[in-house]
């Protein structure tokens, strides 16, 4: 069976943790394709038989490869968080400034809320703690309609513990092929999507109150107010 699972997240929903799952998931059934939506992105060949693609990204600027991926995903998975805590992510640890931060979320998010709904997606919502759930990982199994082994499942939820992530992220600097951002020094693996800016975060939800100044929280629901209803 071949499958184009497009993991589609908002920023800081646990998205690059939700593709390595499925991703590790997947290549103990066969093999597997991993792509990074970005302005360059061309579509895979999709020749090869029984083959998984996994296509991660956040908001989508390439219009063709929006079509590509409307007409021919055959899973979605959506990852969700409150946008406010995307944008105090993203100045935090991205160092954006709040415009920039502001404008990546509202596309992100529009596009996630856009396909939330479709029938080929399943969503789910960091602030349900998904990342540290083992029942996590069977709901994918179904989704992905895999047969992976209950010993397996059990291992690649192990792998993906912050602290196993954590050393992997620290090994970076020494592992073949890993790709550096000139401006920040931010490291990339481009098999996993870990960058050197995933580790040492706490996880928190509700840091924008506090990270972000009223204005900046006024400006946000208004902009976002298109595509999210805040309580």
């Amino acid at each position: 069976m071949t499958r184009i699972v497009w993991c589609l997240g908002l920023y800081a929903s646990a998205s690059t943790w939700a593709f390595n799952v499925l991703r590790e998931m997947a290549a103990a059934q066969g093999p597997v394709k991993t792509h990074f939506l970005s302005t360059s992105f061309s579509p895979p060949s999709l020749a090869a038989p029984n083959t998984t693609h996994l296509i991660k990204s956040h908001e989508v600027e390439n219009q063709a490869a929006l079509a590509w991926l409307t007409a021919n995903a055959t899973h979605i998975l959506v990852t969700l968080r409150d946008p406010r805590d995307a944008i105090a992510s993203l100045m935090q640890y991205h160092n954006y400034d709040f415009p920039r931060a502001l404008d990546y979320v509202h596309k992100a998010t529009a596009l996630c809320v856009r396909f939330a709904p479709d029938r080929r997606a399943k969503v789910l919502h960091y602030e349900t703690a998904f990342f540290d759930d083992p029942k996590t990982l069977t709901a994918f199994n179904d989704f992905l309609a895999l047969q992976t082994p209950p010993q397996t499942l059990a291992q690649i939820f192990a792998n993906s513990r912050r602290e196993t992530i954590e050393t992997y992220i620290a090994s970076l600097p020494t592992k073949p092929g890993v790709l550096q951002e000139r401006t920040t020094g931010d490291l990339l693996d481009p098999e996993t999507h870990w960058h050197t800016h995933h580790a040492g975060r706490t996880g928190t939800s509700g840091r924008w109150q506090t990270l972000l100044t009223p204005a900046q929280i006024q400006s946000a629901e208004s902009r976002l107010a298109d595509v999210v209803k805040f309580r």
